[in-house]
């Protein structure tokens, strides 16, 4: 879904804001932040395993949970914000609702 996507970029950017990370994580960053975005907006999440086998496996399970904990905790569990897709979508509907009059 497209609130996953938003959802998943400003986590890594308010990650990266709050913490620096070395070059090599940014590939277990960017998979935890998807499993934090679609836990969150999306009904059926895929699975811990699927996000592995997308990533090639390059990590373990130990290693996403624990990266998990690591940016909930920094980020102090708030990870719901305002988006430009909410807004977006928002605007869309008034737009549309002006033209039917």
């Amino acid at each position: 879904m497209p609130e996953s996507l938003y959802l998943t970029v400003l986590i890594v950017d308010r990650y990266l804001s709050l913490i620096q990370i070395k070059k090599s994580q940014l590939h277990i960053l960017g998979l935890t932040s998807i499993l934090i975005a679609t836990k969150y907006e999306e009904i059926y999440p895929p699975s811990l395993q699927e996000l592995l086998g997308v990533s090639e496996n390059k990590f373990s399970r130990r290693d996403v949970i624990n990266m998990e904990h690591d940016m909930l905790t920094h980020l102090q569990f708030s990870i719901a914000a305002p988006s430009a897709y909410r807004f977006l979508e928002r605007y869309n509907k008034l737009c549309s609702a002006a033209n039917d009059d």
